[in-house]
């Protein structure tokens, strides 16, 4: 199963601090004529947090025609989210691509149903989604852990194999009920300093990079933490988050590549994509030189 992106509100939500995450988009195959007021959404809510992560894109072909591959987002959607009788009109941010709730009055709590409803032309899609619980039990084997001063050296590479395999800290949640959930590693660092020489090739940094994080929905109750994959010394945090079944449904599809969302499973009625909530709960460590 393919996925290109995680959800992190650092880059994909534009929410300013995880996600953690996933982008999705909407497409079709050579076999499909498109609908032409048809659109994708990606509405993403989290508790206890505001409302800034909804964008409405046209849809892209498969194999465009043009070599122009640059999502369509549009612009003059009417976006509404109501949470039981008040509604919320949510206006578009040209900074971020996204509509947002400038409001502070949207309170995002678990247990709570929102539904949302979007206008484009005279295309009118709607979907639904309850905020889950929180994880519980969010809990690290150590707050520190410790990664000596690298160089580049003949035994780099041998050095860094050996902490990848041996520096580690296990993050813990609750799960008796084999729930899905996904982890997210950040830094709390505003100044960066690399873990990793300079020198080190960017093949390598990738790849240990791909190692911060749950990019798919898992029913894990642990996450090994690896200190070479991170990117800075400094205080770094652990977010767990519980998804919803619609984003879970997302990535138990195996014939369709994860962001062709032209069937099932969307939950969004009149249109593509997904609407859904997450909570979550998370702690903090550090990693310092030796």
């Amino acid at each position: 199963m393919k996925i290109n992106t995680y959800i992190s509100r650092n880059k994909h939500l534009l929410a300013g601090t995880i996600i953690a995450g996933l982008i999705l988009s909407g497409c079709l195959d050579d076999n499909q004529k498109p609908i032409s007021d048809n659109f994708v959404v990606e509405a993403f809510l989290f508790a206890g947090e505001p409302v800034r992560n909804v964008k409405i894109k046209e849809i892209m072909p498969l194999v465009p025609e043009e070599e122009d591959t640059t999502e369509r987002i549009i612009p003059d959607a009417t976006v509404i989210l109501s949470e039981q009788d008040q509604q919320y009109f949510l206006m578009f941010d040209p900074s971020t691509g996204n509509y947002i709730y400038p409001g502070i009055d949207i309170h995002v709590s678990t247990g709570d149903l929102f539904r949302l409803e979007i206008r484009v032309g005279d295309r009118i899609a709607t979907s639904e989604t309850i905020v889950p619980e929180k994880p519980t039990g969010v809990e690290l084997s150590e707050n520190i852990m410790v990664i000596p001063h690298l160089t580049l050296s003949l035994g780099l590479r041998d050095q860094i194999i050996s902490l990848f395999f041996n520096e580690r800290i296990t993050l813990k949640w609750d799960n008796p009920r084999e729930e899905s959930y996904f982890v997210v590693i950040e830094r709390r660092e505003t100044t960066l300093d690399p873990i990793l020489p300079e020198q080190v090739p960017e093949e390598a940094k990738t790849l240990l990079s791909s190692f911060r994080f749950i990019s798919e929905p898992s029913q894990d109750s642990s996450f090994e933490i690896i200190g070479i994959a991170l990117e800075t010394y400094g205080r770094h945090v652990a977010k767990v988050y519980r998804v919803n079944k619609e984003y879970e449904d997302l990535f138990n599809n195996l014939e369709q590549d994860s962001r062709d969302l032209n069937e099932p499973p969307s939950n969004i009625v009149n249109a593509i994509g997904i609407f859904t909530a997450f909570a979550l709960d998370s702690v903090f460590f550090e990693i310092n030189r030796e």
